[in-house]
């Protein structure tokens, strides 16, 4: 073996250099170390695909209030358009539901826009069809002028 420092030959049981004093203990030759055994080659498995996750919606609190009131008073409102015929009754619940609906909309987080909706909508069938009877009224108010006038010239 040989000096790694100086290239000194020495002996191979030598730890210290005699010429350089340099120590040969980390030069000495150091067993190679042992490598593993193969391992016999494991089968490779491909993993299915997997399903894609879907997220459920969080649960809605319970602290959230539905303005029913709104709800009726749209419902009513979109029904009144067929509905005014039966004597202007429709629209004319429609206006109430909706404006209650509206008055207490603070109390409810939910449907509030319904209840909006459902007063102009009530308003808007309440003048067409207010509108309508006043027309049918006087066209029967005419009628009934006419009837009479008739009347008293056959008495004539």
């Amino acid at each position: 073996m040989f000096c790694k420092n100086c290239g000194t030959e020495l002996d191979d049981q030598t730890t210290v250099c005699p010429n350089c004093g340099a120590d040969q203990k980390e030069h000495q030759a150091q067993p190679a170390p042992e490598q593993p055994a193969p391992q016999p080659a494991a089968p490779q498995y491909q993993q299915p695909p997997q399903q894609p996750y879907y997220q459920q919606p969080a649960p809605q609190p319970a602290d959230k209030k539905v303005n029913g009131l709104g709800i009726a008073g749209f419902i009513v409102a979109l029904l009144s358009f067929g509905l005014g015929i039966l004597f202007a009754i429709a629209p004319i619940i429609s206006l109430a539901l909706s404006a209650a609906g509206v008055g207490l909309r603070k109390r409810y987080t939910n449907c509030n826009g319904l209840a909006i909706a459902g007063l102009v909508i009530g308003i808007i069938t309440t003048v067409i069809w207010g509108i309508v009877w006043i027309s049918v009224g006087a066209v029967i108010g005419e009628l009934i002028g006419i009837a009479n006038d008739l009347a008293f010239v056959a008495a004539l």
